[in-house]
């Protein structure tokens, strides 16, 4: 892994989050349109990115092992989130979220982006497979964990990404082509998810409460424990499986992912009356912009 060339592109990304932050800023992007440009980004661009990437990899993915392996991180991040409560010393009441926050990452919205600029298409491809694993873990295990029931939102788990990780599955499994102009629309589309994916995030931190999300400790030692230390775990867990450095690079970079806005959505919608997981959201985001680099780096000299 070349780490300037990495660092460059991560700075990158960053740039496209303070133009999204700086529009809605000047008025440019208002809340409203913020939350359409995310459903589209999520219904359109980011499935098409997903399949396009399937197609450029050319095979490159070993859709058994990855898909396996994105089982078995899902695994390791529940085990490690159980862990890290009772080694933080996390108060009873507030051990359901802290573990949801620390299990799930913004594995879509910005890790498309990290992963493509670092790995391209056969990473992309790859992260479509641990997109798929999110969301059936999430809507399953996630909201029991934060609902405190026991049933699974199978309605949840019809969505856009789902299908296109599904298709990127067959297209990697079969080696199956698509009309060249049908590929090129696919590819058209998928590349404006970095660009608006980005700018989402950087326009949904001018909408939020910065205040009261900079102010609470509690955010800063989720956070840092999501972003620097299980992604460290999970770099020396991986070093232990036959897989390839890229497939283990890709999940180490999930992991280092900030802390998942559908953990804020999940919260939003069981316990209204607590920001956390929301405020959570913000701080995180902030800290990607040391603590990615700080994980790179540490990829770069042991992958």
């Amino acid at each position: 892994m070349n780490l300037s060339a990495v660092i460059s592109q991560l700075i990158s990304l960053f740039l496209m989050m303070i133009i999204g932050y700086a529009a809605a800023r000047t008025g440019l992007i208002t809340p409203d349109f913020r939350k359409k440009l995310s459903a589209f980004t999520l219904g359109t661009a980011a499935p098409c990115i997903i399949l396009s990437s399937a197609l450029e990899s050319s095979g490159g993915m070993n859709v058994p092992v990855t898909l396996g392996t994105a089982a078995l991180f899902y695994v390791v991040m529940i085990a490690l989130a159980k862990v890290f409560v009772l080694v933080m010393r996390t108060p009873a009441s507030q051990r359901k979220l802290d573990e949801l926050m620390l299990i799930y990452t913004n594995v879509g919205f910005m890790g498309i982006p990290v992963v493509q600029s670092i790995y391209g298409a056969t990473g992309v491809a790859m992260v479509s497979m641990f997109i798929l694993m999110f969301n059936l873990t999430f809507f399953s295990y996630g909201i029991m964990l934060i609902s405190g029931g026991t049933k699974i939102n199978l309605r949840a788990l019809i969505n856009p990404c789902i299908f296109a990780a599904l298709g990127a599955m067959v297209l990697s499994f079969t080696g199956l082509r698509l009309p060249a102009v049908v590929e090129s629309a696919i590819s058209s589309v998928g590349a404006i998810n970095t660009p608006m994916a980005m700018m989402i995030i950087g326009a949904s931190l001018a909408h939020s409460d910065l205040h009261a999300a900079l102010i609470n400790m509690r955010l800063y030692r989720v956070s840092t424990v999501s972003m620097l230390v299980m992604p460290l775990c999970v770099l020396a867990l991986s070093l232990l499986l036959p897989v390839e450095p890229m497939l283990r690079g890709v999940a180490v970079c999930m992991a280092a992912m900030p802390i998942a806005g559908n953990c804020a959505m999940a919260s939003d919608m069981y316990t209204p009356e607590d920001m956390t997981a929301s405020h959570a959201v913000i701080v995180s985001t902030l800290m990607s912009a040391v603590t990615l680099p700080l994980i790179c780096a540490v990829m770069s000299f042991v992958l």
